[in-house]
């Protein structure tokens, strides 16, 4: 682990809940004492989620325009998130890690050049740097691999896939590769053996895969890489089969390297056995704006059902309520960081007694659905009880969800899965669309995005759905106080891990 600005590994902030006699709980706004019944979500819990918001919007303002990993803004989010939480009793750790930046000092730059002397550049926006790309201005000749254009509608790639497929390839030439089938690292790298100087990768033209998009590979490469949208580079790739010529000025501007940072974790204390309950949320936006509904939403949520829970355990015996870890996740946006680091820290004699993880990420969408995400389990185990009580909370209020099967999202759930542990979540969509269908159920614009501002400047306190960001704030409380009460003979899981979904990036 590495230290680094105002936290220290060595700072730890121990509350003992069990020693402390019973106190006021700091919340994000005022309840009356009594007015909620024991184990019912309170009827302002949403409001204080949304509150914790604010503050979160009012942190990236003041830290240039967002809370990303490695940043000032990410560090002071931290700072508040540990404070409540340490206010409320929890015993509070940072746990410090590195993790790969990539930082770009300029938008991507591709010019095609004919052989009249004419040159098209690309328009604004029409070119994305995947990240970890390398940083260089080259001009060379453009060629295409493996693209397997013409079917209608397109079929699935392999460009790029094999070494096979630049059996011909030009050395010193800027590849266009078709994105699918394996990693953008292996297609790359294949093409940098090859002898490419460049890299520009078309989207595949699949369902879901035509527009211009943005991605991360796995290890530094010392070529440029972009993505184009698929019709753009079906654009590049007949104007290269036109005149056979052509040549692409392309570049990018970016540095990159390790910085550190931190999770926030906090526990109830207590010296009973038993299984290990796991919420959690990533704390980080991306660099491109404050991140309030990714994932400030599913922070806040989980910030303010601690707060709850914390409420309920001072009213009664610690002995009565099973243990509960709340983690907020740094660097999710670079790769799922932060919770890889924990889970990858923990024995296993650890990861056996988490008996399960509830993950929130993007809980406020302004276009939303409302998901339940995670296999169904059977019996009446933590799993089974949380899913029955979230799924409860939202019929008995009327509202409408869609169940997602399954064991991996694409984000923070995806680090404790794989290591066999049962996961399930909430969520209200990020940059896909709205099927007419889930318009039908949930309102909102079909064909529109569920949240317009997805990884975008725009993503503030106006991008949020408060109405929907309660709804799931309550059914959180509601799980969680049903899951957290003590069953005799709850015992670890013993499940194997599914398949590694793509990152939600």
């Amino acid at each position: 682990m590495v230290s680094s600005g105002p936290f220290r590994a060595s700072w730890i902030v121990a509350v003992l809940l069990a020693a402390a006699p019973p106190v006021l709980i700091a919340f994000a706004q005022d309840v009356p004492e009594g007015a909620l019944a024991a184990g019912q979500p309170s009827p302002t819990t949403g409001r204080g989620a949304f509150l914790h918001l604010r503050a979160l919007q009012d942190i990236a303002s003041a830290n240039g325009g967002n809370r990303a990993a490695g940043t000032p803004g990410y560090d002071r989010s931290a700072e508040y998130v540990a404070e409540k939480l340490k206010e409320a009793g929890y015993v509070v750790r940072f746990e410090e890690f590195e993790f790969p930046f990539f930082e770009e000092h300029a938008p991507p730059v591709l010019v095609m050049s004919r052989p009249d002397g004419s040159q098209e550049p690309a328009s604004a926006g029409a070119v994305r740097t995947l990240a970890n790309s390398g940083s260089s201005d080259v001009t060379a000749r453009l060629r295409p691999v493996n693209l397997q254009l013409g079917a209608a509608p397109p079929v699935a790639s392999t460009s790029g896939c094999e070494t096979g497929d630049f059996r011909d390839f030009e050395r010193g030439a800027v590849a266009l590769i078709r994105r699918g089938t394996c990693q953008f690292q292996a297609k790359v790298e294949n093409a940098v053996a090859a002898g490419a100087v460049g890299v520009v990768i078309m989207n595949e033209g699949t369902d879901r895969r035509t527009d211009v998009f943005s991605g991360q590979l796995g290890q530094p490469v010392t070529v440029p890489v972009v993505g184009v949208s698929y019709a753009f580079g079906s654009a590049l790739a007949t104007a290269v089969q036109a005149d056979g010529t052509a040549t692409v000025r392309l570049a990018v501007n970016a540095v990159a390297g390790m910085r550190p940072t931190r999770n926030v974790v906090a526990e109830t204390a207590t010296s009973r056995d038993g299984p290990w309950i796991v919420v959690g949320a990533h704390l980080d936006s991306v660099p491109e704006g404050p991140g309030i509904n990714d994932n400030g939403s599913g922070s806040a949520a989980v910030l303010e059902a601690a707060l709850r829970l914390a409420q309920e355990l001072s009213r009664e015996p610690a002995q009565a309520r099973g243990r509960v870890r709340f983690g907020f996740w740094g660097a999710e946006e670079r790769g799922l960081v932060g919770s890889r680091h924990h889970v990858n820290t923990l024995s296993e004699e650890e990861r056996r007694h988490i008996a399960l993880y509830i993950n929130l990420d993007m809980v406020g969408s302004p276009n939303f659905v409302r998901f339940v995400q995670g296999s169904a389990p059977t019996g009446e185990g933590p799993a089974a009880i949380a899913r029955r009580e979230l799924i409860a909370e939202f019929r008995e209020r009327n509202l409408n969800i869609e169940e997602r099967s399954g064991s991996r999202f694409g984000t923070d759930d995806s680090s404790f899965s794989q290591k066999g542990i049962p996961t399930m979540g909430l969520y209200t969509g990020a940059g896909g669309s709205k099927s007419e269908a889930q318009a039908g159920l949930f309102g909102g614009a079909a064909g529109r995005p569920f949240d317009p501002c997805y990884h975008q400047a725009c993503d503030t306190i106006e991008n949020i759905d408060r109405d929907v960001l309660e709804q799931n704030t309550h059914a959180l409380v509601r799980a969680l106080n049903a899951v957290t009460i003590v069953a005799p003979g709850l015992g670890p899981p013993n499940q194997k891990a599914g398949d590694l979904s793509e990152p939600k990036l």
